[in-house]
């Protein structure tokens, strides 16, 4: 199947996935695929800066939500991986490619969806039972939202709950429909409505 053609959006969000090679689980440590994530944020941000709003890191994927103000969605991403499943391999000793593909994106053009989808992407550890709360989990950048540590770069986080009715609405389970929804939707290049 053909590459879909990169819409470039210098004031729209792009909701961004990338998985494992076969749906591997990453073959290091959770804490330490973490913790390089941060230095490959750091390192691409400082040669393709993004907006970042939210970060979460499975175990064989991960999901991000950013702007690009300078269009420049597939040079960032490039480097991010790039720089993510070099560091991978050399601390693993994998030789075989970390990840599956190309990462998938969607360009945001609704509010109802960038909603959803920012609840989406923090109750990805919730769904898979991994925690209760989203706000529990360690390899988030929830937690640098909640004020529990700090992220290597900068983080435009519109929402910003910090208090206890944003962390409720946050954990509002999502609705089966909108999860599939969201799902199916990265394989289009817009979404305008849900």
């Amino acid at each position: 199947m053909p590459r879909k053609p990169l819409i470039r959006s210098e004031n729209l969000p792009y909701h961004v996935t990338s998985r494992s090679h076969n749906k591997e689980q990453f073959p290091l440590p959770m804490s330490r695929v973490w913790e390089l994530s941060k230095i490959a944020f750091r390192e691409a941000y400082s040669v393709h800066p993004v907006s970042l709003i939210s970060y979460v890191l499975m175990n064989n994927h991960y999901h991000m939500l950013l702007f690009t103000p300078s269009g420049n969605l597939d040079r960032f991403m490039y480097e991010f991986n790039k720089r993510l499943a070099q560091k991978i391999q050399h601390e693993s000793g994998v030789i075989n490619q970390i990840f599956g593909g190309r990462y998938k994106w969607c360009l945001i053009q609704s509010q109802q969806y960038l909603a959803n989808c920012y609840r989406y992407i923090y109750q990805n550890p919730v769904r898979a039972g991994v925690v209760r709360r989203c706000e529990d989990y360690k390899y988030s950048t929830l937690q640098s939202t909640v004020g529990k540590s700090k992220f290597t770069i900068p983080l435009h986080d519109q929402f910003g709950f910090k208090d206890e009715y944003g962390l409720y609405w946050l954990n509002e389970k999502l609705h089966d429909d909108s999860v599939i929804s969201l799902k199916k939707n990265l394989s289009k290049s817009i979404l305008v409505k849900l």
